[in-house]
């Protein structure tokens, strides 16, 4: 009797071929803008954040240190909701095409944010994302808490407070029930060994995207 198979999908070269059909620079920024829009927020903010903050023994693997240097932080007042969530980990679907009122494309409009990281960081009500489409740890695409399964029994945010000190400049971040979205993405370091894009982003690029989306 034959064997059932799959296919298998390389998430970080699809995201490569995506970046190639979306332009870099101030229109990552219009996307996220566009994103916000879709989920009802009123209020967008943009954030350099040029801390360099390594941390050690405080995050769920010492791999991603690598998120904790400078980074661009995008804040909205709306909180995502479950087909926002699921949108934004299936790269190849749009949850508002069909859906006249909303003018972005969370999923694979959301994949402009790898033109400058690596390892978004996306905190909205309870959960904490952080994508890995290079399988950097533990060859998993990405890390969520607290879990949706329910199988987490403590609040894992301040279990490993590393990975929220880089959201400190965000008002009332810090509580359990954050309402709000908060996207941080990490600047891509010239070190990233990454797949989807080997350019490193620095803080100038950053303050030329923001000048240009200005």
């Amino acid at each position: 009797m034959p064997a059932f198979g799959h296919y298998y999908v390389d998430v970080a070269d699809k995201i490569k071929d995506i970046l190639d059909e979306y332009p870099a620079g101030a229109a990552t920024l219009r996307e996220i803008l566009q994103n916000t829009d879709d989920a009802g927020g009123t209020i967008q903010r943009f954030i350099l954040d040029t801390r360099d903050d390594p941390v050690s023994g405080e995050l769920v693997d010492d791999t991603l240190q690598r998120c904790n240097g400078p980074a661009i932080l995008a804040v909205n007042n709306s909180t995502l909701s479950e087909s926002d969530w699921k949108a934004i980990t299936r790269i190849s679907k749009s949850s508002k095409k069909e859906d006249e009122r909303s003018t972005g494309k969370y999923g694979q409009g959301f994949c402009t944010v790898y033109h400058v990281t690596d390892n978004p960081h996306v905190l909205s009500g309870r959960k904490l994302l952080i994508l890995d489409p290079n399988e950097f740890v533990n060859g998993s695409t990405g890390l969520i808490w607290p879990s949706s399964n329910g199988s987490s029994t403590e609040y894992d945010r301040k279990k490993y407070p590393g990975h929220m000190r880089g959201f400190d400049c965000v008002p009332d971040v810090h509580d359990d029930d954050y309402h709000g979205t908060a996207i941080r993405l990490p600047l891509r370091q010239s070190d990233s060994h990454s797949r989807i894009k080997s350019t490193p982003t620095s803080t100038e690029d950053v303050d030329s995207m923001f000048d240009n989306f200005i």
